[in-house]
């Protein structure tokens, strides 16, 4: 499946309109997802493009999410 967000967000308004579209998986009945890759242009306020950047200057490329949080409550049924 492929979802576009088309237009200029902020962060803010982008994970609000993500969020939205979590109740259309509820209306599809999609329980689980298995994987999903998040593409994205960083852009200014002005529809620039920019380049995220590493503390050292080199540019960033991506990461890797490892998943929610897991606590010791969670991996021992505490």
């Amino acid at each position: 499946m492929k979802v576009q967000f088309r237009g200029i967000y902020t962060i803010e308004e982008f994970f609000q309109a993500f969020l939205e579209e979590r109740e259309k998986f509820k209306e599809l009945g999609i329980t689980h997802i298995r994987g999903a890759s998040l593409y994205y242009q960083p852009v200014d306020k002005f529809g620039d493009s920019v380049t995220p950047r590493y503390r050292n200057g080199e540019p960033m490329d991506g990461w890797v999410y490892k998943g929610p949080y897991r606590s010791a409550v969670d991996d021992f049924k505490l």
